[in-house]
């Protein structure tokens, strides 16, 4: 739980176009029908570009927080304070990334099946 709320709302859009991507894929699987690869590939470019703005975001709230906080941005820890916070700003490419591989993985068990 800790990875997920690392990642801040974006984890909630990838959670949630995640979950419609393998859905698809599955059902892909089960039944192969070649006009469903558009849809799942445009839900994984979604995917992509979600995790990469969930980065975005996060390493944008990081430095906004760290530049407004006079205690972090003056401390001799402040470097490990924007490594933890960049650390943290991964979370969303990780997730999304991470969905893509297992969709197209679902999705090539159903091209078998194609032939």
């Amino acid at each position: 739980m800790g990875f997920f709320l690392a990642g801040g709302f974006p984890m909630v859009l990838i959670a949630i176009f995640g979950l419609v991507a393998a859905f698809a894929a599955v059902r892909f699987a089960m039944h192969p029908v070649a006009r469903r690869l558009a849809h799942i590939g445009a839900l994984c470019v979604a995917l992509v570009f979600a995790g990469l703005a969930g980065v975005a975001v996060d390493l944008l709230a990081v430095a906004t927080h760290v530049a407004a906080s006079p205690e972090w941005s003056t401390s001799d820890q402040l470097p490990l304070v924007l490594l933890v916070g960049v650390g943290e700003s991964m979370t969303p490419a990780i997730l999304s990334f991470s969905v893509v591989a297992g969709t197209a993985l679902v999705v090539a068990l159903g091209l078998r099946r194609m032939g």
